[in-house]
């Protein structure tokens, strides 16, 4: 029992350490694709510019987002290994909520994003705007299965 009590303060120090550690920029916004089929996945905004994907897609860290207020776009810019899935998987722009365009050239996905935009559609996965991330915390002794769910917010 002690144990788990310290291994679930240990867990809200780390994902404390998540959110606000300092080098790993300050929140600006979350994305949350809860659990259904997959896990939850969590794609996180720093004001820094970094774009960091937790729970899934963890294959486009480390991304990078920037926002054209002009334009109401914003961009997230994903590692040049992303290039090849990215134009296929997201040709149907109908599939994707908010998604403009493509740019395979910058590894980069252009979404129309304003004060009242909700969702976003990456990779078939429809994310919703500052909703809690609710991710598990591994327990090692368990051989990685979920010991609880904690939530993160933006």
């Amino acid at each position: 029992m002690h144990l788990k009590i310290i291994m679930l303060a240990g867990s809200l120090a780390l994902l404390a350490g998540c959110a606000g550690a300092p080098g790993k920029g300050e929140v600006v916004a979350t994305w949350y694709n809860p659990p259904s089929e997959f896990p939850g996945i969590c794609m996180t905004q720093l004001k820094n510019g970094a774009l960091r994907f937790d729970g899934g897609f963890t294959f486009f860290n480390p991304a990078r987002w920037s926002y054209d207020a002009t334009a109401s776009e914003l961009t997230l810019l994903l590692p040049p290994s992303s290039s090849p899935l990215l134009a296929s998987a997201h040709a149907d722009k109908s599939l994707h909520a908010g998604l403009l365009r493509v740019d395979s050239g910058r590894h980069a996905l252009v979404y129309g994003v304003k004060a009242d935009t909700k969702t976003l559609g990456l990779g078939g996965f429809v994310f919703y705007r500052d909703m809690p991330c609710v991710l598990p915390v591994r327990d090692r002794r368990d051989k990685g299965k979920p010991d609880v769910a904690l939530a993160t917010t933006g």
